[in-house]
C-alpha cells in the first residue's frame, strides 16, 4: 500500500524551504532556494513574484529526489508565506507588477491620508489593527495613485499565499490569516466590508473570496503538475500567513501561550479566544480555529548580524578553525558580561522599529558607553536589548488583561542558551524552547504539516498532532535576582527609546538632505585603492 505523504511549502522573505513529511509527521527530505530583494528606492522592498513559483518547482523537485516518494504518495499541499504582500494579478495569475513586501514602505503620502480621514477610526477597529505604511491597504492606495493602469486592469489583489495558492490550483482565495493586512476585513464577522471598501476606495469584486486557512481551497491543476513535477489533482489547503503557522509549529495550540520568535526578525504572538484593538500592536486569526494572535514585530533580532559582519571579523576568521559559528563565540563573550551589561542598554531599531513605536526613521543606539565597556558587554546589551523589543509590547498586551501562561521561544536565537536565559530573567516566566524528538525545531514546516494533515483526514486534532511531535522541553528559568534589577533597566529603555523619537526624525531629514546634496559629488579615488588595484593587475 501507497505511504501518505505531506508536502509543506515555507515562502519567506529571502528563501522558500520546501519539505515532505511521511503520515507519522517526519521529514523525510528538506530543501531551500534562496533569493534577492530589489530595492529601487529607499523605503521600496519588491520581488518578482514568478521568483518564488521558480523556487518553489526547484525545491519540490529536489525534495522529491531526495525522499524517493512518489507524486502519487503526496495526500496534500500546505503553504505558507510572508505577510503584508500585494501582488495584482490577470486572470491567468500573471503578477502585473513586482510584488510589494512587507519591508517596503513607499505608501507614505497614502497611510497620512487614511489616517486623516473620519473613518480612520473606523477601520482600525473593523481590522483590529493600525494604519501604517506596511500594511496591504496603503500599498492599494499607492498603486492607484501611480499606476492606475495596473489598479484598473487588474482581475485580482492577492497577498503572497494566495498567488501561489492561486497557481497551484487555479482559484482565487485569502485565507482569514492574511486579510487582516486589508483594513475594510472585518475581522470579527470574517467577510470584506463593502461600506469600507468603498471608503478607500478598492472595488471588492478585485478580492479574492475569504477562507479559513484549512480548507482545501483546489487541486494542483495540469499546468502546476508540469512546472513542479506532481500530478494533477493533489488536494492544496488555503494556506496561511507565515507568522501563524511558526507559532502553531512552536507549540502555541491553546490560549494563553506564546511563541517568542528570535531570527532575523523578532517578535511574539500571543494566541487569545477574544478580539482586542491595540493599534500599538498586530492582531490576526491564528491558524488554529476559534483563536486569535496579538502579535508583535521588531526588527531587532538581525542586530548581532550586523556586529558580526562590522565588528566580528576575529569570530568569522577563527570560527571555520574551531567549528563554531561565530554566533556561539559571541554567546561564550555575553556570557562574561553580567547582567545589566555593566550600565549598557542598546536601542535594536537597525532598520527602524514595528511594533510599538511603529517608527521607519528610529535607529540603533548603545546608550551608557563608557571607557570601562567591554565587548562582552556590547554583546551582552544587544542580547538584552532584543528582549527589551519583546518585552515592551508584552507591557503593552498586560494594559488589556492579557496574561501568558506559557513563553515558547523559536528562530535561531533559542540556540544560544545564554540570550535564552536573558529571556527568561527579563521576562520573570520560564522560557521555553519545545523541540522534535530528533532534537530539530518545530516552527512553520511542522505547523503546516499539522494543519495539511488534518485537512487531508490523517489526523484528528491539530493541537494534540503538533504537541504529539514536540515531546522535548528545554526549561529557562528565571532568577529573581536578576529579574529586579532588569524591571528598573526596561524603565531607562522605554523612556530612552521614547524621547528620541524626534531627534530619530530630525537625524533622518538631516540625512535625505545631506544625501541630496552630495549625490552628484563624485570623490577622487583614494590613492590606497589606486594602489591595491594596481598591485592586482
Amino acid at each position: 500500500m501507497a505511504q501518505r505523504t505531506i508536502l509543506t511549502i515555507d515562502v519567506g522573505t529571502s528563501s522558500t524551504k520546501t519539505a515532505v513529511w511521511n503520515d507519522q509527521g517526519t521529514t523525510l527530505a528538506e530543501a531551500t532556494v534562496p533569493y534577492s530583494l530589489n530595492r529601487p528606492q529607499p523605503v521600496w522592498a519588491e520581488i518578482d513574484p514568478n521568483e518564488w513559483w521558480k523556487a518553489i518547482s526547484a525545491t519540490i523537485q529536489q525534495v522529491m529526489r531526495q525522499s524517493g516518494i512518489r507524486a502519487d504518495e503526496i495526500a496534500g499541499i500546505g503553504i505558507d508565506a510572508i505577510g503584508w504582500t500585494l501582488i495584482p494579478v490577470d486572470e491567468a495569475i500573471n503578477p502585473l507588477t513586482p510584488a510589494m513586501i512587507w519591508l517596503d514602505r513607499r505608501a507614505g503620502e497614502e497611510t497620512a491620508w487614511l489616517k486623516s480621514q473620519p473613518e480612520a477610526g473606523r477601520f482600525i477597529n473593523l481590522s483590529a489593527n493600525p494604519l501604517d505604511e506596511a500594511y496591504l491597504t496603503p500599498k492599494l492606495l499607492w498603486l492607484r495613485k501611480h499606476q492606475p493602469d495596473i489598479f484598473n486592469s487588474a482581475y485580482k489583489f492577492l497577498e503572497a499565499t494566495g498567488f501561489i495558492t492561486a497557481r497551484f490550483t487555479g482559484e482565487f482565495i485569502c485565507d482569514f490569516t492574511q486579510a487582516y493586512g486589508y483594513h475594510f476585513f472585518d475581522i470579527k464577522n470574517e467577510r470584506w466590508d463593502e461600506a469600507a471598501a468603498a471608503m478607500i476606495g478598492v472595488p471588492l469584486q478585485k478580492m479574492p473570496r475569504l477562507c479559513p486557512t484549512t480548507e482545501i481551497v483546489g487541486t494542483v491543476t495540469a499546468q502546476a503538475a508540469a512546472d513542479t513535477g506532481l500530478r494533477a489533482g493533489i488536494p492544496v489547503i488555503a494556506g496561511c500567513l507565515d507568522a501563524a503557522a511558526g507559532a502553531l509549529g512552536s507549540g502555541v495550540t491553546r490560549p494563553g501561550q506564546t511563541n517568542e520568535q528570535g531570527g532575523q526578525a523578532g517578535g511574539l504572538g500571543i494566541s487569545l479566544d477574544r478580539i482586542i484593538v491595540e493599534p500599538r500592536l498586530i492582531f490576526s486569526h491564528h491558524v488554529v480555529p476559534e483563536q486569535y494572535l496579538l502579535a508583535a514585530g521588531t526588527v531587532g533580532g538581525g542586530s548581532l548580524g550586523w556586529f558580526r559582519d562590522q565588528l566580528g571579523q576575529l569570530e568569522t576568521a577563527v570560527s571555520p578553525l574551531i567549528q563554531q559559528n561565530p554566533f556561539e563565540l559571541f554567546s561564550r563573550q555575553a556570557s562574561q558580561s553580567l547582567p545589566g551589561a555593566n550600565g549598557l542598554i542598546f536601542l535594536p531599531y537597525m532598520a527602524g522599529e514595528r511594533t510599538p513605536l511603529w517608527s521607519s526613521v528610529a535607529r540603533g543606539v548603545f546608550f551608557g558607553l563608557s571607557y570601562n565597556t567591554s565587548r562582552a558587554d556590547m554583546l551582552r546589551a544587544i542580547m538584552e536589548g532584543c528582549a527589551f523589543a519583546v518585552y515592551d509590547n508584552l507591557q503593552i498586551a498586560a494594559e488589556h488583561g492579557v496574561t501568558v501562561d506559557e513563553y515558547l521561544g523559536s528562530g535561531g536565537a533559542t540556540q544560544s542558551a545564554v540570550w535564552c536565559q536573558i529571556k527568561a530573567d527579563v521576562y520573570g516566566r520560564p522560557f521555553v524552547v519545545a523541540q522534535r524528538k530528533d532534537g530539530g525545531e518545530g516552527g512553520h514546516g511542522l505547523g503546516l504539516f499539522a494543519l495539511t494533515a488534518h485537512a487531508v483526514g490523517l489526523v484528528d486534532d491539530i493541537g494534540d498532532c503538533v504537541n504529539s511531535l514536540l515531546p522535548q522541553r528545554r526549561t529557562y528559568e528565571p532568577s529573581p535576582a536578576n529579574h529586579a534589577p532588569y524591571q528598573e533597566l526596561f524603565q531607562v529603555y522605554r523612556s530612552v527609546s521614547r524621547k528620541l523619537l524626534d531627534d530619530f526624525a530630525d537625524l533622518d531629514r538631516i540625512q535625505r538632505k545631506t544625501q541630496k546634496v552630495n549625490v552628484s559629488f563624485v570623490q577622487p579615488e583614494p590613492k590606497w585603492l589606486k594602489n591595491a588595484k594596481n598591485e592586482r593587475l
